[in-house]
């Protein structure tokens, strides 16, 4: 999922890698499915298949279908199993689940669609874990939770007939789940006795993006499943936080890495902790990292990986690690950009991006999308890596959790 900036230019579709990858973790330090804490005290996660990046802009903030004994509201039994990179402990067993109608693309075609399904929840859903499973050529995918009496009735429709767009969704309700890139089957996993608290009465709302590369036309359905929480095993509601450094322009023949550190105060709550990150970023990213940063300007890694485009980025951080007074967060992205041009912020596959979703502990939704903003050059590191510092401005703030 790539959301852009009201301003942003290029809307367009990204790349897609010339064969599908099946998952592969690529951290720096080791080559296990689970990363352990390191010494320093950082946290590495749990590498997961989840969402590709969603991002909350504007004046908002921004985040299901299984089997089981029986189905949930507006559900039907079927569907569960292992998800995950190289399985896990707690498997996948959903509650609700849905198969949305099929979608027809005729070869070498991309087709865009929203999808809706009324959950019928007469109490709040507290959702632990999402699984989709689908049948080809869904490129990507961003699904959210808003009240079920807005955009229409269920089914397949164009998002513009009926003026839907993804910020306004992810303000009035939020973000329950994003496929990544091409993957055909992928589960989405929070920590035990976490869970984000969807409201009673929503409905659940994808806008799909499918693009048929192969040789015949395809009629193509996804199904969704949702594994929640009895209320009184909830530990911990989580909440988004989600960043952009739209200010990026990545130089040509040569790698580069691209930071932006945010002062938290006065948006964040004094002590949260971080339960799941997701990076981002496009066919020539390479690095990704979000740190602490104390008042001494002392970074403490939260996540740290090396996985190119393709692979999925959502790392699970079991335990929690928190901020222990620290109110910077600094995120940074590398890239190894082969081409003879620069590249810039955007959606297309000639564009790359730099940003990512995660989950923190409190009652605040929080997002930084600062525009106009001009990076620093910081000179080169010692392995001859080009090094970019945007400055983040006013542009952090919070909205409080609403219905």
């Amino acid at each position: 999922m790539d959301w852009l900036p009201p301003t942003a230019p290029g809307l367009g579709r990204e790349r897609r890698p010339s064969a599908f990858r099946p998952f592969e973790l690529k951290p720096l330090t080791n080559s296990l499915n689970r990363i352990d804490r390191l010494p320093e005290g950082s946290v590495r996660g749990t590498l997961i298949p989840s969402m590709r990046m969603i991002c909350l802009l504007a004046t908002a903030v921004l985040a299901v279908v299984g089997c089981g004994d029986a189905g949930g509201a507006g559900g039907d039994a079927g569907m569960g199993g292992q998800g995950g990179a190289g399985g896990d402990d707690d498997p996948f067993v959903a509650n609700l689940e849905h198969k949305f109608e099929p979608i027809d693309v005729e070869s070498g075609a991309e087709e865009y669609w929203c999808q809706s399904w009324s959950i019928g929840n007469e109490e709040t859903l507290y959702v632990n874990k999402v699984q989709q499973v689908n049948e080809g050529a869904w490129h990507h995918s961003n699904w959210f939770f808003v009240p079920e009496d807005q955009f229409g009735p269920d089914g397949t429709w164009k998002c513009g007939d009926r003026g839907f767009g993804e910020v306004e969704a992810a303000a009035r309700g939020g973000v329950i789940f994003a496929q990544s890139t091409q993957s055909f089957e992928e589960v989405q996993r929070f920590p035990r006795g976490t869970a984000i608290p969807v409201p009673p009465r929503s409905k659940i709302i994808g806008n799909v993006h499918l693009f048929n590369v192969g040789a015949a036309p395809i009629s193509s359905t996804l199904t969704m499943g949702i594994q929640t929480l009895e209320e009184e095993d909830v530990e911990v509601k989580l909440r988004e936080v989600s960043f952009a450094n739209y200010a990026i322009q990545i130089p040509p023949e040569r790698s580069s890495r691209w930071s932006q550190t945010c002062d938290l105060t006065g948006v964040a709550e004094d002590s949260f902790q971080f339960y799941y990150v997701l990076g981002h970023y496009h066919e020539w990213g390479n690095y990704f990292r979000l740190s602490f940063v104390d008042e001494a300007l002392n970074e403490r890694t939260i996540v740290e990986f090396g996985n190119a485009a393709g692979d999925n980025l959502g790392v699970t951080i079991d335990p929690p690690i928190s901020n222990e007074g620290a109110m910077g967060v600094k995120f940074e992205c590398g890239y190894n950009n082969t081409t003879d041009r620069t590249l810039v912020w955007g959606n297309s596959g000639e564009e790359e991006m730099c940003q990512f979703l995660a989950y923190i502990d409190g009652n605040r939704k929080i997002a930084s999308f600062a525009t106009g903003m001009v990076p620093v050059d910081m000179g080169e590191d010692e392995d001859g890596v080009q090094l970019f510092d945007t400055p983040c401005g006013d542009a952090p703030f919070f909205v409080p959790q609403a219905r």
